[in-house]
């Protein structure tokens, strides 16, 4: 667009940029997707996706943006056509063609337009037109040519795209999200049509009735929609006219604009109620809108014997009527112009009354959702946190204490219940699934594998597994660098995995699940696994550990991946190998207070578990107290608690306590000895041992007394106070005092190293 740009036009290209990062997202694991399985259904939607993106950038006139979409579509279409077979170079150009559209878009949203694409565009282009001549050489000389295929390479390139495109699949997920941006933009669109018809003076609103209803179209169009995306464009057309001061067979077609959207809300009712987007007498509402153009008077100068190049130049140059201007250049006559003008005018006059009244009924939108600001969601979920505080306030208020209101006790449950299921709804406000951020990792994987000269086969687990829109964001570039790492350093090449007696195709399991009242995102490959000995190596060379390591855990050797600057590579890839990434993960996760596990075994691959915890955390929890601190125990965690006897106890040689539980020995910790506080007793008989589990892994809390159970709102530490081991954050109690929240998953890991040094010592003797 070479032209000053309007405010209309701005939000018009703004929109296309968002609407095509969202088609990229969709293009990039579905043409990786291709390469693995070329499925018809498959090809066909990546074929839509780029037409789309042709259309929209040709009606903007971003002409590089257009040739790249137009040479994929060409290329494509040969595919799907059968004309040529798909071929693995095929896939790295339609990446390629989904990377230039990236850099495309970010110049569009910054200058308006894409001039400066011009030598990417060229190379892009070049590159697909050569990949389409090779592959038609190809075919040629493995067969004989047949005449029709000849008929199709003599025409024109523009003529070889078939217009009759195939359906695309649509899912749940897509209807619903149609359906839903479909009926805000025509509620928005009627909003505007009503002001505009109470002031048809005031063609402020144009723009923006405008802009949603090519909004609308174009969302029509890119899910196959087209009898209503006709309908659409009809409408579109003249509002154009109006925008730009054509005369129209009415002096305000609100009336009959609202009445085709009418038509329009039924049909998206249709859609989301599974039916198609037929409209019933869709000719006779195209023609209803055609009347409304006022007919040009350049028409009726044609049937008057005026040249029609003579009309075409006038109306380049004009600045005043087309008419004076014809008189003037002696191209026609003062008789043909007053006559072609009578014409106009008596075809304007019978069209006004032939239009038909509106006659609108109006169809109610099956609204779905409504957009809100994510920062007045956050002040919801922070209210209903502190709403579960206040209530546990009220009902366990220490002035109750002894007294037996009857009635004040129902209401209080019936409160609770109440606030239960409004914290819940609250919990899934902000939540979307992870399916987005796991199909982004196609793409890279298919990268780098390419890259390494590695097979990789990337399994999704969970997709519909739900986070924090804001936590999403936040672990991308953790998994990118985890990702990195599996297939550089963990999966071997080919050959190697051949002589080790694996697939030569690797395995990549990316999987989220909820688990304990966190989210664990777990990266699992089957490569060679961590070389501890290697990592030892490293470690002592920078200093970070004393002595040969011998007396540390696997658990921590592991964890030594991710000091600052640690790396076990041999040589700097460009893929990996600078030491920045793991320490990377770590900072990120550590944002989040989120926390990172890491298992491994040599030669069968490695496992790591990103443990997130949710935006709002509210769990059933167990209110202890070991000497004047009262602590709160996640009761997802707790399998029994009981007072042991003195025989049920064994000391090992380290000093190290163990409780006999059913024939099984687990380790003790003392929850005095990490708060430094004094207990009501150090005899381990006259307390209680609280049986905590986690990760299949069981250890005995030592405490003095059990308080009782509510409900609980973790409230992250401040950045004052930073991580504390075995803390996952605090929270309120009914008498206002502040409540540590005990972290299962960081004691357990003192306990560990316990019972591990009991067998160690029992398998020496």
């Amino acid at each position: 667009m070479s032209m000053p740009l309007d405010d209309d036009q701005i939000e018009i290209i703004q929109e296309f940029a968002t609407e095509s990062r969202d088609m990229i997202e969709q293009l990039e694991p579905a043409i990786i997707e291709l390469g693995q399985n070329s499925d018809s259904e498959i090809l066909n939607a990546i074929f839509r996706l780029f037409h789309s993106m042709k259309g929209s950038a040709g009606f903007l006139e971003f002409d590089h943006m257009t040739r790249v979409a137009h040479a994929a579509e060409n290329l494509l279409d040969l595919i799907r056509n059968g004309e040529i077979e798909l071929i693995p170079d095929h896939v790295t150009l339609l990446c390629a063609a989904c990377d230039f559209a990236k850099e495309a878009l970010d110049m569009v949203e910054s200058d308006y337009n894409d001039d400066a694409m011009v030598a990417p565009a060229d190379e892009i282009s070049a590159q697909l037109h050569q990949a389409i001549e090779v592959a038609k050489n190809e075919e040629e000389v493995q067969e004989d040519p047949q005449p029709a295929m000849e008929e199709t390479a003599e025409k024109p390139e523009a003529e070889q795209v078939n217009d009759d495109f195939p359906a695309m699949e649509i899912t749940e997920e897509m209807r619903l999200s149609f359906v839903q941006e479909g009926n805000e933009l025509l509620q928005n669109t009627e909003q505007g049509l009503l002001a505009w018809g109470e002031n048809p003076e005031n063609n402020d609103s144009i723009g923006e009735i405008f802009r949603n209803i090519h909004s609308f179209k174009g969302n029509c169009g890119f899910f196959g929609f087209s009898q209503i995306e006709k309908l659409s464009h009809q409408m579109e057309n003249i509002l154009d006219r109006v925008k730009s001061g054509s005369k129209l067979a009415v002096e305000n077609p609100a009336d009959q604009l609202l009445t085709a959207l009418d038509i329009l809300q039924k049909a998206v009712n249709n859609i989301s109620d599974g039916k198609d987007d037929s409209v019933e007498n869709l000719e006779d509402h195209l023609n209803d809108l055609q009347t409304l153009i006022a007919p040009l008077l350049g028409d009726f100068l044609v049937e008057e014997g005026v040249q029609q190049e003579a009309i075409s130049h006038a109306v380049e140059t004009q600045k005043k009527p087309v008419g004076a201007i014809l008189v003037e250049q002696g191209t026609a006559s003062t008789e043909q112009v007053n006559s072609a003008l009578q014409k106009q005018q008596s075809k304007i006059e019978q069209t006004k009354a032939n239009v038909k009244p509106a006659a609108r009924t109006k169809t109610p939108a099956k609204r779905q959702d409504i957009r809100v600001e994510l920062g007045k969601l956050d002040s919801l979920i922070n209210l209903i946190g502190e709403l579960v505080i206040a209530e546990n306030m009220l009902i366990h208020n220490p002035d109750l204490k002894g007294l037996e209101l009857e009635n004040f006790g129902k209401a209080g449950q019936h409160m609770s219940k109440l606030v239960r299921e409004l914290q819940e709804m609250a919990m899934t406000i902000r939540m979307i699934p992870v399916s987005g951020l796991f199909r982004r990792m196609i793409r890279l994987v298919h990268d780098i594998s390419v890259k390494a000269g590695k097979k990789v086969d990337l399994m999704l687990i969970g997709e519909d597994t739900e986070m924090d829109k804001t936590v999403i964001e936040t672990i991308t570039d953790p998994l990118v660098h985890l990702l990195r790492n599996s297939l550089d350093h963990g999966l071997e090449p080919p050959d190697e995995r051949l002589a080790a007696g694996k697939n030569e195709k690797g395995t990549i399991r990316l999987s989220a699940r909820h688990e304990e009242g966190e989210v664990w995102v777990t990266i699992e490959d089957d490569g060679r696994g961590l070389n501890k000995e290697k990592i030892l190596e490293k470690a002592i060379s920078k200093g970070l550990i004393e002595g040969d390591g011998s007396d540390l855990t696997d658990k921590q050797i592991n964890n030594l991946i991710f000091a600052p600057g640690f790396s076990t590579a041999a040589q700097i890839t460009d893929i990996s190998g600078r030491g920045v990434g793991m320490d990377v993960v770590k900072k990120n996760l550590e944002k989040i207070k989120g926390k990172i596990d890491v298992s491994s075994t040599p030669g069968e691959g490695s496992k790591i578990v990103l443990r997130i915890p949710l935006t709002l955390a509210i769990i059933d929890g167990m209110i202890v107290r070991v000497g004047t601190a009262t602590c709160i125990v996640p009761t997802l965690s707790m399998l029994e608690a009981f007072r042991p006897e003195m025989d049920q106890i064994t000391m090992t040689p380290d000093g190290d306590e163990l409780a006999k539980v059913r024939d099984n020995f687990l380790p003790i910790v003392r929850l005095h000895n990490i708060l430094e506080k004094t207990p009501d007793s150090q005899n381990l008989s006259e307390g209680i041992l609280i049986v905590l589990e986690y990760q299949e892994t069981r250890f005995c809390l030592f405490i003095d007394e059990i308080l009782g159970q509510q409900q609980t709102v973790i409230k992250g530490l401040s950045d004052f106070i930073g991580n504390v081991p075995g803390v996952s954050g605090c929270t309120i109690l009914g008498d206002g005092g502040v409540c540590l929240i005990l972290d299962v998953g960081t004691l357990i890991d003192s306990a560990e190293s316990k019972k591990d040094k009991y067998e160690n010592t029992r398998n020496a003797i």
